[in-house]
């Protein structure tokens, strides 16, 4: 019996071998049966990868995958050309498909990350996205908000604004707020650009998760939270990521499983200009921005418009002012004279009189196969004993080239042409160029320098960023509060660098870690609506009242450069339940306040089933702990499921929320709440 015998009987039932790796991984039934009961090597299979445990068999998955991914790479060098990825020392592939994974500790989880200050060390649990599925949905469901409030001159109620579709800043946690907000169908797939700048996971930022496996719960705390972000993105949207060197690698390889590698637009480096001589090694003086689009195909990036300086000529013809543009050949594989025959006409060209035309004096049969010219070319004679010379399509490597003009189009636009010799001994003798035509009032005279005019022009946007420095930010932040309220902040123009080449005015941005409101600030005088997300208590003393000087009509950043003025926004929080409590036990001065609290938890929290309060709160080694570790105890019992109160819950009288935050929740969800 050949082990090919066995494959060829595999694809002949299932098609390609590579098919049945998920039906194996599966226990799929027709599979099983396949091998078992119907195929006439069935003796064999069982042999090879059963084994009878009592009256069963046990299908040894493991082997019958290991026997398809060796036979797969037919135990030869040449198999292992056009793969990479991770394997083991046998060579078997992690996963013979056309996906490569990043696979960590907790992957499978939902990591709420519900911290409110900076100083905060959390050991909250995961939630397994199977085992815990109850749990999630709880999670995850729409949150009723509270202590809305108008920012900015209005004409239109607090009620009617939110039934519109008003610029958001939301307190609460990321992930929550996400799905909360998917409920609003101005925002959910609305989004033209996301950008984030979240924990870097140094150990010295607000990043406190303090666990054993903490890179794996920073990348689970990233991927639930990228996971809901790419589903608020509108076609033609993107996402920028601010990361450095800790994760950077990494998460670029969970990117491409979120994303898609296909719609990986670019890594941009931000220079920040930070000099680190105490550096023990490489000063760190980099950023980057992980940008991917929605779909790339829907090209999101926009090119840079700007004013470029060029030198101007005057037809000596017409007097008419000109500057020169592009060449008349072009470059790539279809730059040859081979791949498009029919372009490959001479020029001839009197350098005194300076007439010139064009002229077909080559086989176009032997162009498509031959690079030679002395073989697809024949000189005229008499035009060259005129003293006309001849300019052909400069070669493209070993290959002849080829020109972007047809004859006729050349010769019925011949006053469009410029020709003049190139200063380059290296290069053609002469350069056949466009002559682009400018308005006389764009022209200006330089003293001995001659004529120049500065044209707009557009390109693709740069992948580095080296005009702002890190410091610039912090000097925006500390002259508008007086004060330094926020460590690092990002600079305006960075911010308007990334919305200006991914947006037009009006259209939909989006930071849910907004931090010192940044990209907000930005994009509100940039004239585009934004949604911001801040869990952190800072939202309230640094973000909103950033947005308020904003509106205000403040001078600072970029609003020089801006025309704006006036706007509004919607702040609201997400309500509390839990983390009221979690706050005034962080606040509790003394044992007694702590056993007030206590008695209020018992009636009005929720309690972590995971936790037996009560054995918890009577046990001897609970009184023996310090103040602060009690305090630390009591925190942990509490549910953080339920830090926030589930919209659908809202009517609870338990709760004593007003009439009138009803009202606004309402008009906040579209007139429901059963949603």
């Amino acid at each position: 019996m050949q082990e090919n015998d066995l494959l060829e009987d595999i694809k002949t039932q299932f098609g390609t071998i590579l098919a049945v790796r998920p039906l194996a991984i599966s226990h799929d039934k027709e599979l099983l049966q396949f091998l078992l009961e119907t195929s006439k090597f069935k003796e064999e299979y069982q042999s090879r990868f059963f084994e009878e445990v009592g009256r069963s068999l046990v299908f040894k998955k493991e082997a019958f995958l290991e026997f398809l991914d060796l036979k797969l790479l037919n135990a030869s060098f040449t198999a292992f050309s056009n793969k990479i990825g991770l394997g083991y020392p046998n060579k078997r592939f992690l996963k013979n498909t056309d996906q490569v994974v990043l696979n960590f500790p907790f992957k499978d989880g939902v990591l709420k990350g519900g911290q409110s200050k900076d100083e905060d060390k959390s050991t909250e649990l995961f939630f397994n996205n199977v085992l815990a599925k109850s749990e999630i949905d709880v999670l995850f469901s729409p949150k009723a908000l509270k202590n809305f409030s108008m920012v900015g001159a209005s004409d239109v109620s607090l009620e009617d604004t939110l039934k519109g579709n008003p610029n958001l800043l939301i307190k609460g946690n990321s992930l929550i707020a996400l799905h909360t907000l998917k409920k609003r169908k101005d925002i959910y797939g609305k989004v033209k650009l996301i950008y984030i700048d979240p924990p870097y996971n140094t150990g010295n930022d607000s990043f406190g998760y303090n666990d054993r496996f903490n890179h794996s719960t920073w990348l689970t705390f990233m991927k639930n939270r990228l996971e809901i972000a790419k589903e608020f993105l509108r076609e033609d949207g993107v996402i920028f990521i601010q990361c450095d060197d800790n994760e950077q690698a990494y998460l670029k390889v969970l990117c491409d499983e979120i994303f898609g590698r296909e719609n990986f637009v670019g890594n941009m480096i931000w220079l920040k200009g930070n000099a680190q001589n105490d550096a023990h090694a490489l000063q760190k003086n980099h950023e980057y921005i992980l940008c991917y689009a929605k779909s790339i195909e829907s090209r999101p990036i926009r090119k840079i418009a700007r004013e470029e300086k060029v030198k101007a000529f005057k037809d000596e013809k017409t007097g008419k002012f000109y500057y020169e543009g592009a060449g008349l050949t072009t470059g790539g594989a279809g730059g040859t004279l081979n791949a498009r025959p029919n372009l490959g006409f001479s020029i001839y060209y009197n350098p005194i009189t300076k007439d010139f035309f064009a002229k077909d004096d080559y086989d176009k049969e032997l162009a498509k196969i031959s690079n030679k010219e002395v073989e697809v070319y024949k000189n005229d004679t008499n035009l060259l004993k005129e003293g006309y010379e001849i300019i052909r399509p400069p070669k493209k490597g070993a290959g002849l080239g080829r020109w972007t003009w047809a004859l006729d189009t050349f010769n019925a636009n011949k006053q469009d042409i410029c020709i003049r010799e190139n200063s380059n001994e290296k290069g053609e003798k002469y350069i056949v160029v466009k002559k682009e035509w400018l308005d006389p009032k764009e022209v200006k005279q330089e003293r001995e320098k001659g004529y120049y005019a500065l044209i707009p022009k557009e390109n693709p946007p740069k992948s580095f960023i080296d005009f702002v420095s890190s410091a610039t930010g912090t000097t925006e932040v500390t002259t508008l509060f007086s004060k330094k309220v926020f460590n690092n902040p990002k600079p305006e123009s960075l911010l308007k660098r990334l919305i200006e080449i991914a947006t037009q005015e009006g259209d939909l941005v989006m930071d849910f870690f907004a931090g010192s409101g940044t990209t907000l600030a930005v994009a509100h005088k940039m004239k585009r609506r934004w949604v911001g997300v801040e869990q952190m208590d800072y939202i309230e003393s640094v973000t909103k009242k950033r947005l308020e000087k904003v509106i205000e009509g403040e001078q600072g950043g970029v609003s020089k450069a801006l025309e704006w003025g006036g706007g509004s926004f919607v702040y609201g929080e997400l309500a509390s339940l839990n983390a009221a409590y979690r706050d005034l036990i962080g606040q509790a001065q003394s044992e007694e306040e702590l056993n007030d609290l206590f008695e209020k938890l018992r009636q009005f929290a929720f309690i972590d089933y995971r936790v037996d309060i009560q054995k918890a709160l009577a046990d001897q080694d609970f009184q023996a702990l310090s103040f602060e570790d009690k305090k630390e105890i009591l925190a942990m019992c509490l549910d953080r499921n339920m830090d926030y109160i589930p919209l659908g819950d809202i009517d609870d009288a338990s709760y004593n929320i007003d009439t009138q935050t009803k009202s606004l929740n309402k008009a906040f969800y579209g007139g429901a709440y059963d949603l």
